[in-house]
């Protein structure tokens, strides 16, 4: 199958097998491979968390499953078309030399996908509000009515009127106010779906409205300017050191508004540390966080090596496609649990003990972890004695896991140190740990290390979980399946620095 040819590619330490496909098919393949991690990470969350299905009561209307199921792929594909309106708008009509008239395009049936989106979009939120089927969710004066009557409603038909502005003058990019013009409101329209979260247009909420519309400006800006700089580069388009000089600092621009913004919509929305650890809100959050350092280290590391060889002429088409493969997988993952997030309420209050906390465990000791070890040189905070002796650093992290969730609601600790502090503490401990053990298993290649792990998170997991009210769920099964496949994952993976010294050998050689 192309993607099992696709993965081989690019994990492959020898560079000459990344040159013989061609590179348009490996960007093809890429996009298309997120797409498929985007959906798989979406709907496998909302499957754990139970919202693609209703409980019917007696005398009460449920919403359709069918609902349950489009609205967030509607809302998937709706983010998807924005991040690529405003990234090519941005790339086409300010980033290059000059205005580039095939992004212009790209912009322009982006935006028509994006009005589309928010089409389907606003009929399923009829049915879901409402728990009307689809057919009558179609009635113009009831779909009328949630477009003219709510917030949410209000703010899909301020977007739609951006968008057709964007459709039209996207084909008519001409000079950099143009192109100027086009961005800002595309931009305009992507901040607005911030304006329609958990908080809404409340005047005690306005700053967390707000600080969510730049969050998601931020984060279409850099996922689909990426996307819009490979297309760039593989057209053969002017200056291409320049411009991805300057997105590398639109990207970091990106980033520091995407760090601020989290962390203040984190702090708005979530009780302090324990509700980030017992909650289903913050598990996510969890593993949104690890990713996006995956993103951050991976993507400077990989723009220094393009920008350099651009200069010098010695950037390939088959390096750019596989270059930006690796970040696409990513972020599409990072797309499908936006959407999860998007659809999930904060928690109300604390809820030490369910299967959540399992979940923000295993972000925490092994997900958040493993972007660090991409983030950090090579043996940086390592203890000597656990990378001699690495078997000890999975005891020492099972160990740890079990007290830590044990004590986590415990009276005593409470009253002591104090249990938002403990939580503090604990998760930094985690992380400490989790670390250690994944570069301990990473530099010494210990099976008897990765065994303890295979062995002791099952059981640790079944042991903290045993009491949970109705049984341990699927989810739990399938969460700590996901964990021991990933150890297995690091066990096999090559060092950082290696992969990007050998995308430099196959930029050189293409």
């Amino acid at each position: 199958m192309w993607i099992q040819r696709y993965l081989a590619r690019l994990n492959s330490s020898d560079p000459m097998l990344h040159i013989k496909p061609d590179a348009n098919i490996s960007t093809r393949s890429s996009i298309l491979l997120a797409g498929l991690v985007a959906l798989t990470c979406m709907y496998l969350v909302l499957a754990m968390i139970g919202a693609l299905s209703e409980n019917q009561i007696v005398g009460l209307p449920t919403v359709p499953e069918l609902t349950l199921w489009g609205l967030p792929l509607s809302i998937l594909i709706r983010d998807v078309a924005m991040a690529l309106t405003v990234g090519a708008a941005l790339m086409g009509g300010v980033l290059a030399p000059k205005p580039d008239a095939f992004l212009g395009r790209v912009t322009s049936l982006s935006a028509l996908v994006w009005f589309f989106a928010i089409a389907f979009q606003s009929i399923f939120t009829v049915s879901e509000v409402l728990a009307f089927p689809l057919r009558d969710s179609l009635n113009v004066n009831v779909w009328w009515s949630l477009l003219s009557q709510t917030t949410v409603g209000q703010v899909m038909l301020v977007q739609a009127v951006l968008l057709i502005f964007v459709v039209l003058l996207g084909w008519v990019v001409l000079d950099r106010l143009t192109g100027v013009i086009v961005s800002l409101i595309a931009i305009a329209a992507a901040f607005l779906p911030g304006l329609t979260g958990h908080s809404g247009l409340i005047d005690e909420h306005n700053g967390a409205s707000i600080s969510l519309g730049l969050h998601i400006v931020a984060m279409t800006a850099w996922v689909g300017g990426l996307v819009a700089l490979v297309v760039y580069l593989l057209r053969a388009g002017a200056e291409p050191g320049k411009v991805i000089r300057r997105f590398s600092t639109l990207a970091l621009v990106c980033v520091v508004a995407l760090a601020e913004t989290g962390l203040l919509n984190a702090s708005l929305r979530l009780d302090g540390p324990i509700a980030m650890i017992t909650s289903i809100y913050g598990a996510i959050l969890i593993a949104k966080i690890s990713i996006l350092i995956i993103l951050i280290s991976f993507g400077w590391r990989i723009r220094k090596v393009i920008s350099e060889q651009a200069d010098t002429g010695a950037l390939g088409r088959a390096g750019i496609a596989l270059l930006a493969g690796r970040e696409f997988l990513w972020m599409g993952a990072v797309l499908g649990l936006s959407v999860a997030l998007s659809r999930t309420a904060p928690p109300a209050q604390a809820q030490a003990g369910d299967q959540a906390a399992w979940a923000a465990l295993l972000g925490l000791g092994l997900f958040i972890p493993f972007s660090l070890v991409y983030l950090l040189p090579r043996n940086m905070a390592t203890i000597p004695f656990v990378q001699k002796y690495p078997d000890v650093s999975a005891i020492c992290f099972l160990i740890w896991l079990y007290l830590f969730i044990t004590f986590l609601p415990s009276e005593t600790i409470a009253q002591t140190i104090g249990g938002q502090w403990f939580a503090a503490i604990g998760a930094a401990v985690t992380i400490y740990l989790g670390y250690q053990m994944l570069t301990a298993i990473k530099a010494n290649g210990s099976w008897s290390t990765v065994g303890f792990a295979l062995v002791g998170l099952p059981v640790v997991g079944w042991w903290l979980e045993r009491d949970v009210e109705g049984g341990l769920h699927w989810s739990f099964w399938a969460l700590t399946t996901v964990a021991m496949l990933f150890v297995l994952y690091v066990m096999q993976t090559e060092k950082t620095s290696t992969d990007i010294e050998s995308v430099e050998v196959l930029e050189v050689s293409a």
